[in-house]
């Protein structure tokens, strides 16, 4: 099944490097098939295999994966899994000879605070070290997602949703490399997959959506029950009728992170969407979620609009979720084109002319199921 699902995301990459030219969408820097766009530095071997970069050290120099062109402004996002050695991402990087001087978003489980946390390479060193700890957020021998947000002095770093980091620097440069890296010592090695760039060009900052506090901001509609508890958004069936939470303001072009939790039933994110007061119903996009399903998950369907199901993923959605834990889901539309993301891999994208307005967004309940959702570290970069 693994194998499967590596396949199809090394496809839907392909499919996304296609589309790279749409301004203000996501591209992937890594195409699911080779190292073009990428140039190898130091004793480290890197090579892809099954639609992902594998590196292993082997020798005496440490070495760079290094990303074609510059950057400045972005969201970048990776899947990795760690074997041994130290790692990490550089961002507004540059080459000096043989030396990597800039920013480090640093990977080094064997140091309970290294991961997420930020040096500057052959700078001024440890910048800030991470909130958490490795072994509380870290899945060795697993899948993690990494994500590194720069966007003017700014700089975050999350690490499997949980922010690690939240700096400012105005000392740092504006733009520069990308690069991986990886530990030249035999043993040394990291896998890397779906690694991709949202370029922010209006330097537009995170805001967030709520204040993990109360519901300021956010209006039930329908039928559920609606509360805060340890600081995420808790909603809960009541009479097993439709139940939303809307927000109070309407957004059109957007890039939309979060974390949820639903241990079972149907659920979904509505956005660009609208309510019917007389119906007691919410209209609109919806990014679905589905316990008991293998396709619902990360799909786009059309709430209430006759057009129902738009575009479905092509791969076992329900296994990329943890059902008793917390997952992160992404929504980015801007302009036609709609993508779905969850736990960092893309499910689908939607390119639509016609529903491109400022809508709400909405947590549902479904009708007809006992069930509660949990959400929380909603957050929001408008374009």
């Amino acid at each position: 099944m693994r194998r499967k699902i590596i396949v199809c995301l090394a496809f839907l990459a392909c499919a996304a490097l296609a589309n790279a030219s749409f301004a203000g969408n996501w591209e992937f820097l890594f195409n699911g098939e080779n190292l073009d766009g990428w140039k190898v530095l130091g004793s480290p071997e890197w090579k892809v295999e099954e639609g992902v970069i594998q590196v292993e050290g082997t020798g005496d120099q440490m070495g760079w994966l290094v990303a074609d062109g510059t950057y400045s402004d972005f969201i970048l996002r990776a899947r990795f899994k760690w074997t041994g050695g130290n790692s990490g991402i550089q961002v507004r990087s540059r080459l000096d000879g043989d030396k990597m001087v800039g920013y480090q978003c640093n990977l080094d489980p064997g140091r309970p605070f290294a991961t997420g946390s930020l040096i500057e390479e052959h700078g001024r060193g440890l910048l800030q070290e991470a909130e958490i700890a490795a072994e509380d957020n870290f899945k060795e021998g697993e899948w993690n997602t990494y994500e590194i947000s720069i966007i003017g002095d700014h700089l975050i770093t999350r690490v499997n949703g949980d922010v690690m980091i939240d700096y400012r620097d105005k000392q740092g440069a504006k733009d520069g490399l990308i690069a991986l890296q990886m530990d030249p010592k035999p043993g040394a090695a990291m896998e890397w997959t779906d690694i991709r760039i949202l370029k922010i060009p209006e330097k537009q900052d995170w805001t967030p959506l709520f204040n993990g506090k109360n519901l300021d901001g956010w209006k039930p509609f329908g039928d559920a029950a609606w509360s805060v508890k340890d600081k995420a958004i808790y909603g809960k069936y009541t009479t097993l009728k439709y139940g939303w939470l809307l927000s109070e303001k309407e957004y059109k072009d957007f890039h939309l992170s979060l974390q949820f939790k639903v241990p079972k039933g149907n659920s979904g994110i509505q956005f660009r969407s609208w309510a019917v007061e007389s119906e007691k119903m919410v209209h609109g996009f919806q990014a679905d979620i589905d316990s008991n399903s293998d396709w619902i998950n990360g799909h786009l369907y059309d709430q209430s609009t006759g057009r129902n199901s738009l575009v479905k993923p092509d791969f076992d959605t329900q296994k990329i979720i943890d059902w008793n834990g917390w997952n992160t889901y992404e929504i980015t539309a801007i302009g036609p084109m709609v993508e779905l993301f969850i736990n960092g891999i893309k499910t689908v994208e939607f390119n639509d002319p016609t529903r491109t307005k400022a809508g709400i967004f909405a947590f549902q309940i479904h009708a007809g199921h006992e069930m509660e959702t949990w959400w929380k570290d909603i957050q929001i970069i408008e374009f």
